[in-house]
C-alpha cells in the first residue's frame, strides 16, 4: 500500500514537471524577447540583461537568446559586448600609425593578438610553444611580448604566476599577417635549413621456410 502511494506521489510530481516544462519555456522565450527589446532602448546588452531579469545561468540566457525570432529580425539595432569589442578594436587598430604584429600562444590557437612590431622582442623559430609548451607540427616564427602590451585581440594567458605584466612567448604566423609580413621578416631571423636526421640502416632478415 506505501509502495503505490510513493509510486502514485513520483508520477504525480512526474506529471506536474512536465506541465510546468512549457509553461517555463514560454516564460524564457518572452524573457528573451523582452531583453532584446530593452537592449534596443537602453543600448544594453540583450545576454546580460536576461541575467539580470531572470536570475538564470548562461547556459540557459545565451540560447534562448539566440533563437528567439527577434535576435536575427532585429540584430542591426543592437548590439552584444562582443559586438562593441569589435568596434573598439577596430578603432584601435586604426589608429595605430606603425606595423601591426598578430601573434598567438599557439601556432592553432584561434584566439589572437595585436601588437605594435616595437613591442615585440627576441624573434627566434622554435616548435616548442610558450605557456603549455605546446609542441608544433613544424618550426614557427616565435618572439616575446608583455602580457599588457595588447592593442586588440585576447591572448590564451592568465595572470596566476604573479602580478603583471608578464613576458610571454608567443608565435608569429604569416596566415593573418599578410600585410606586415616584410617588415616582419627584415627583423626577424631567418628561417633555419631543415634537418634531416639519417635512418639507420638495418639489414631484413631473411626467414627460412619450412622445408
Amino acid at each position: 500500500m506505501r509502495r503505490n502511494a510513493l509510486c502514485a506521489l513520483r508520477d504525480a510530481r512526474y506529471r506536474t514537471i512536465m506541465e510546468r516544462s512549457p509553461e517555463r519555456k514560454a516564460q524564457l522565450r518572452k524573457a528573451a524577447g523582452d531583453a532584446i527589446d530593452r537592449a534596443i532602448e537602453t543600448g544594453g546588452d540583450p545576454f546580460e540583461l536576461m541575467l539580470q531579469a531572470t536570475g538564470e545561468g548562461v547556459n540557459i540566457c545565451v540560447p534562448y537568446v539566440q533563437q528567439h525570432p527577434f535576435f536575427s529580425q532585429k540584430r542591426h539595432l543592437f548590439k552584444t559586448w562582443e559586438d562593441r569589442k569589435r568596434d573598439r578594436d577596430e578603432a584601435a587598430l586604426a589608429a595605430e600609425p606603425g606595423p601591426i604584429v598578430w601573434v598567438r600562444r599557439q601556432f592553432d590557437d584561434h584566439r589572437h593578438a595585436a601588437y605594435r612590431l616595437g613591442d615585440v622582442k627576441g624573434w627566434h623559430w622554435s616548435n616548442i610553444s610558450g605557456g603549455i609548451n605546446h609542441l608544433a607540427n613544424r618550426y614557427y616564427l616565435h618572439a616575446y611580448v608583455m602580457c599588457d602590451g595588447i592593442i586588440a585581440g585576447e591572448l590564451a594567458h592568465r595572470c596566476i604566476h604573479g602580478p603583471p605584466p608578464h613576458r610571454i612567448k608567443v608565435c608569429i604566423t604569416k596566415k593573418g599577417n599578410e600585410k606586415f609580413w616584410p617588415a616582419i621578416e627584415a627583423v626577424g631571423p631567418t628561417k633555419p635549413a631543415p634537418v634531416y636526421k639519417r635512418r639507420r640502416y638495418q639489414p631484413r632478415r631473411r626467414i627460412r621456410r619450412a622445408e
